[in-house]
C-alpha cells in the first residue's frame, strides 16, 4: 500500500480482523508511545490472532492490504 492509500485510510478501517483492531486504534496507540509491532501487539491485541497483519513476511497469500509495520513505518516518518 502507497504513502497515499494509508494517508486516505479511513480511522474505521480493520488492520485485524481476529481482534477487531482499526486503523484508528493503531494510530492512536502509536501516539501514545507503542511505537514497536511487539508494543503494538500487546496494547492493541493486533496480531496475536492469525498474525498476518504483523508484516508481509507473515502474509504469505497477501490478503491483508496494509500491516502493522508498514503503519509504524508511515506514522514515524
Amino acid at each position: 500500500m502507497s504513502l497515499e492509500e494509508i494517508d486516505n485510510l479511513k480511522s474505521d478501517y480493520m488492520v485485524c480482523e481476529c481482534y477487531e483492531v482499526s486503523f484508528g486504534d493503531i494510530v492512536e496507540a502509536i501516539e501514545n508511545g507503542y511505537d514497536t509491532v511487539d508494543s503494538l501487539m500487546h496494547q492493541t491485541h493486533a496480531g496475536y490472532g492469525c498474525e498476518r497483519c504483523n508484516s508481509k513476511i507473515n502474509d504469505s497469500s497477501s490478503d491483508k492490504e496494509i500491516h502493522l509495520d508498514e503503519i509504524l513505518k508511515y506514522i514515524k516518518s
